[in-house]
């Protein structure tokens, strides 16, 4: 079974690809291990552990399709009897390790927040009578049929999520991201009908990845810095800002530490990105220029081994797939698949 299946949306095709042995050639053009045609508005999708199935998002509405595209079952979105605005975003989904279970993070609109929830919401609402509070929900499916085995209200308000299965097939990672400096991180867990559901309240970090054998999971911040801690306490194994990659701040005007990947290359291996705004001395005055590049971290020692090599060194779309290799997509339509 490959590590990790990544799917790419390419028009009205998703796209799986799921990989059980090492690329022949580092860099070579890369198959899809399995289609699905969808609609052309899909957005947040997943492929199943065995590649029968894909469900993808809409506006609307979360839909299954098996490979040939008809359509399995599909679930409206929209939150019946709620009133409020909806922040702009998308949900997401994934499956379980073993395909049994459909992940889902669907959005909520802002609502009014109401008494008695605690002493100390009643009184920010004595100050602040018009406060409100998000509705966002975790849902566990059954992967076969769309039936709602469990849901949980994360109180959350965010633009879009994060899931991360993990590989024992009963918990899922869910960050939510709320705007952006910063988010929320829950542990869930489906027990009977209904989700143990824990936060990491001294979290407010974007969740990016959880490692192949679910041991560490790895977070950013928007004050330049990536974390790794272990799952599922959540203590800190390693944290690393722009001074670990060797940078003279000087020569920016803004640097960041894993916004765009803090994705695990193997069990003890991410690519973290650091990105900015160079200084760039032109005649007598300065410009400011993007700068992006990818570096190789082992996050058992918090050692920086080296920026990627140059075919993936700049590129924000890569998809490390656990096995030690990764997935990029810089040319329409083209995947390549590139080793450590």
């Amino acid at each position: 079974m490959p590590h990790r299946i990544a799917t790419l949306a390419f028009g009205d095709e998703i796209r799986a690809y799921a990989f059980t042995a090492p690329p022949a050639e580092d860099g070579a053009v890369v198959e899809p291990a399995a289609r699905y045609p969808a609609a052309e508005t899909a957005r947040e999708h997943a492929a199943a552990p065995d590649l029968s199935r894909a469900a993808y998002h809409t506006r609307e509405e979360l839909v299954c399709v098996d490979r040939g595209g008809a359509v399995l079952w599909q679930r409206s979105l929209e939150v019946e009897g709620a009133d409020g605005p909806l922040l702009t975003g998308s949900g997401a989904c994934a499956f379980s390790a073993d395909g049994t279970t459909l992940w889902v993070y669907r959005r909520g609109p802002l609502v009014p927040m109401r008494r008695g929830l605690s002493a100390e919401t009643d009184r920010l609402l004595d100050r602040n009578p018009h406060m409100r509070q998000g509705t966002d929900r975790l849902l566990a499916l059954g992967a076969a049929d769309g039936a709602v085995l469990a849901e949980a209200d994360l109180k959350s308000s965010g633009h879009g999520a994060e899931l991360r299965p993990h590989p024992d097939g009963k918990h899922v990672l869910a960050g939510v991201a709320e705007g952006q400096d910063g988010g929320r991180t829950f542990r869930a867990r489906l027990n009977g009908d209904t989700l143990d559901l824990h936060e990491y309240d001294a979290l407010f970090s974007f969740l990016r990845d959880l490692s192949p054998n679910g041991r560490v999971f790895s977070l950013s911040d928007e004050e330049g810095s990536v974390e790794f801690r272990s799952f599922p306490d959540g203590e800190l194994i390693r944290e690393l800002d722009v001074g670990a990659f060797g940078y003279d701040e000087e020569e920016f005007e803004t640097l960041f530490v894993g916004t765009y990947l803090a994705d695990f290359v193997d069990d003890d291996t991410a690519v973290v990105s650091v990105h900015g705004e160079r200084v760039v001395r032109e005649g007598d005055g300065e410009l400011s220029e993007d700068f992006h590049e990818n570096h190789l971290v082992r996050v058992g020692d918090g050692r920086v081994l080296g920026r990627l090599p140059p075919t993936s060194r700049t590129g924000t779309g890569l998809a490390p797939l656990g096995d030690g290799t990764w997935l990029d997509h810089t040319a329409p339509g083209e995947v390549r698949r590139y080793r450590r």
